[in-house]
């Protein structure tokens, strides 16, 4: 069987700005409807979603169930238009700006309970796996945006302080020190800081 190397595959990246995105009670919610709704439901939601990476130059790295996952300073256009991975060095200084952009999601015209996270840092991408591979991406930043985004506070984006530094022009409010636990760099109780979603006008359904 074929194996390849998938060291030599993988690209290390100084900093990409990671956005997890989530409905608050969707989980339990899927268990009271038919699930032919939620599956029409979700993609409707997420084609709106969609239609706002190009515009944003973002990229969407994958979807798990309600969960939706973006990641800002990742790809570039080549010269032919193509899009293609940042090399190792290269940093897009507008890699969390793009991805605050988007996280001004649109207004889905449901009483829905969006809730962000954001975090900025390097990170390892690559292609793994023989059988639908997938291109994933690896490291302590990916997992300190998940935490972002699950004690966000619905309504709300969620970031760390090394993300808020890169998003200064935005109005902040800080959470008081929030634990999230297993977090590495940073630490348990250091600064967190929320910001409103502020929706675009136009809805699902």
């Amino acid at each position: 069987m074929f194996r390849r190397d998938v060291g030599k595959l993988a690209t290390k990246h100084d900093a990409v700005a990671i956005l997890f995105a989530d409905i608050k009670g969707f989980t339990s919610s899927e268990c009271e409807v038919e699930p032919e709704v939620v599956m029409s439901f979700l993609n409707e939601l997420y084609n709106r979603f969609d239609t706002l990476l190009d515009v944003y130059g973002v990229y969407k790295v994958e979807t798990i169930g309600d969960c939706y996952m973006v990641a800002g300073g990742l790809i570039r256009k080549d010269e032919e238009g193509f899009a293609s991975v940042h090399g190792p060095g290269a940093v897009d200084p507008l890699h969390a700006v793009r991805v605050m952009s988007f996280a001004k999601l649109p207004n889905t015209g449901e009483p829905l309970k969006i809730r962000i996270g954001i975090h900025s840092g390097p990170v390892v991408s690559g292609v793994v796996g023989t059988r639908m591979p997938r291109f994933c991406l690896f490291g302590d930043t990916v997992n300190t945006a998940s935490r972002m985004e699950s004690t966000a506070e619905p309504g709300t984006i969620h970031v760390s302080e090394d993300c808020r530094q890169l998003l200064s022009k935005e109005m902040w409010r800080p959470t008081g020190g929030v634990e999230v636990s297993g977090e590495g760099e940073g630490g348990r109780g250091a600064e967190r800081w929320l910001h409103p979603i502020q929706t675009r006008g136009f809805g699902v359904g």
